[in-house]
């Protein structure tokens, strides 16, 4: 059975978080998912701007008919900062701002990126995970990464099967990107679907994010035919929200674009 999928601001990637959050709430309609919902938002660092506590107060206000929750590293303050929980202990006033955020949105879950294994180990990277949420005083989620082109292709922490099986058996409550583990399929040329099914099964799996790419690289593009891991988001536990993080702007101009280049209909006669 198909999941309810819900919304991520990722669908307007530049846009202010407002215009993207009111677009959202209009309603979006996906060929695989069909309408998204807004029980649950993400807020993402895709979003142009500030997001901060008075921000976020007014998203309650405006929407209370949405659960709002932030994804990595959104911009909670005047400069842009690449935080992420391997960088836990350089970033402390961002995640401290961040978590004001968090508790201005009434927010019940956090998810973060891993970050880079030259920051910290994958014990430490977790252990920063463990004390991000006695900060935010909830659960946060890591969230699996994947391959990258060049020299150092594991330069991300959590981009191997091994270390996806690692983070598996932690105890840390993990969010599983089934379009970054199409790229870690394609780059590793092997796909652990008996491990992606573990993984979503898992009651720790507290997101699942949803997108297309064609396995080079994390495009965000809508999911338009029914990918290699369709048939396991059956085993998504209940209580996993799903996000979907297609990009609908880039799509609608796409579709402009082949709409401006079609040839004209002739007139009926």
């Amino acid at each position: 059975m198909t999941p309810v999928v819900c919304t991520s601001l990722a669908c307007w990637p530049g846009l202010g978080h407002v215009e993207a959050a009111s677009l959202a709430q209009q309603g979006v309609v996906e060929p695989l998912f069909g309408t998204l919902s807004v029980a649950h938002v993400q807020v993402v660092p895709q979003s142009a701007g500030v997001f901060d506590p008075a921000l976020a107060e007014a998203f309650r206000t405006s929407w209370p008919q949405t659960a709002w929750r932030l994804h990595a590293n959104v911009r909670v303050l005047p400069e842009r900062r690449v935080a992420d929980l391997a960088g836990f202990d350089v970033h402390c006033d961002w995640f401290a701002q961040a978590a004001r955020v968090h508790r201005a949105l009434g927010a019940s879950a956090y998810s973060a990126h891993p970050g880079e294994r030259a920051q910290a180990s994958m014990s430490r990277m977790l252990d920063h995970a463990r004390r991000c949420a006695d900060l935010f005083g909830c659960a946060v989620a890591v969230e699996g990464q994947y391959p990258l082109p060049g020299a150092e292709p594991h330069r991300l922490l959590v981009s191997t099967w091994a270390e996806y099986r690692s983070l598996l058996e932690s105890d840390v409550p993990y969010a599983v990107d089934l379009s970054h583990l199409n790229i870690l399929a394609h780059r590793s040329a092997s796909r652990d679907t008996a491990l992606v099914a573990e993984l979503l099964a898992c009651e720790r799996c507290l997101e699942v994010h949803v997108s297309a790419n064609d396995g080079s690289g994390d495009w965000h593009q809508v999911c338009e035919c029914t990918p290699w891991w369709w048939p396991l988001l059956s085993r998504i536990n209940p209580s996993a929200v799903v996000f979907s993080e297609g990009n609908h702007r880039r799509r609608t101009l796409e579709r402009k674009s082949d709409d401006n280049h079609r040839p004209p209909v002739a007139a009926e006669r």
